[in-house]
């Protein structure tokens, strides 16, 4: 009798194939260490630089004023919906592949690194902290740019001086956390890599059809985002509602191991806040707050302030790195 042969996928931890959790903590460890590298891969095409081309392109072809408000209105849905049915097909097929051969999760992880933004956030944050305190006010505002560009008007950024630089970055700090950080952390752990790859691709076709908006030119106010952005900004804030909420809360409990700060302060913030994020991060610096996303110009910050918010976003990471770490330990029993 002629022996079977069977075939079968590696078990769930075998190699990292088929576990998430693995992948995922993969991903964090590599690029708290060497940030996006993929950016300076020129073989390699970033993944938000695929969408930010289409979503520009296509914004370009259909954003035409003369078509009437409504029709903008389906036009830039039209569009959103159909780059995010886009990548996550995309990222589905990429996921069954990594998940039925070994070692492929290697690509997955190539794939998540370029997505989350805790290093790359950490690094603009530190170098405004030096811009401001050696009075290099102009490098300051070019660091800001990228921090806090989707927090305000990239014309407004423009009009700040050295404190209005510091209240900016230390909103923009905490927006990136919640969103560059905890959300794609989040929508991995919930739908797998097409799950963050909705969440980063809504999030880059805000950023590029918004009223007065071009990747890398800054961010865009959801209030005034245009007709042919409405949908893509309000999907993007539905997806970055319950990471903000997480965002915030850790936040507060960084705020518990950074001397000097005001976790309750933090946690008191939260009830009036409209982004959790940017409220406790300002409640635990006790900064005095306004009720809309920017902190209150009252006792602004220096770069001082900025560098003890930057400590408290350190610690967060770590503690998202922590948690997703123990997560895969109990995954596995140990």
């Amino acid at each position: 009798m002629m022996p079977v042969i069977m075939l079968s996928l590696p078990d769930a931890g075998t190699f990292g194939a088929s576990d998430p959790l693995f992948i995922l903590l993969a991903a964090l460890a590599l690029e708290a260490y060497a940030g996006d590298f993929v950016a300076r891969l020129p073989w390699l095409p970033h993944p938000r630089g695929v969408m930010a081309r289409a979503a520009g392109d296509l914004e370009r072809r259909l954003n035409r004023p003369q078509r009437g408000r409504r029709a903008l209105i389906v036009r830039g849905a039209a569009v959103t919906a159909g780059l995010a049915l886009a990548a996550v097909a995309s990222a589905a097929g990429i996921e069954l592949f990594t998940r039925h051969f070994q070692f492929a999760w290697v690509l997955e992880v190539m794939l998540l690194v370029p997505l989350i933004g805790q290093r790359a956030t950490g690094r603009t944050a530190g170098r405004l902290t030096a811009a401001l305190d050696s009075g290099r006010t102009e490098d300051a505002r070019e660091h800001v740019r990228v921090l806090a560009g989707e927090v305000l008007d990239p014309q407004r950024l423009d009009k700040l001086d050295a404190r209005g630089i510091a209240i900016a970055a230390i909103g923009g700090l905490g927006e990136r956390y919640a969103s560059a950080v905890v959300a794609p952390i989040f929508w991995y752990i919930v739908l797998g890599l097409p799950g963050i790859f909705l969440q980063q691709g809504v999030r880059v076709i805000a950023a590029v059809v918004a009223t007065g908006n071009r990747p890398g030119g800054g961010g865009y106010d959801p209030s005034r985002e245009g007709d042919f952005a409405f949908a893509a900004a309000r999907l993007n804030t539905a997806l970055e509602w319950i990471p903000d909420k997480i965002a915030g809360l850790l936040i507060i409990l960084a705020a518990v191991f950074v001397p000097t700060m005001k976790p309750r302060t933090a946690l008191r913030r939260l009830k009036k806040a409209p982004w959790w994020s940017i409220g406790a991060l300002g409640g635990a610096l006790n900064l005095p707050a306004r009720r809309d996303r920017v902190l209150s110009p009252a006792g602004a910050p220096s770069g001082h302030e900025v560098g003890r918010a930057l400590a408290i976003y350190t610690v967060a990471c770590v503690l998202d790195i922590g948690i997703v770490a123990l997560s895969t330990l109990l995954y596995h029993g140990l």
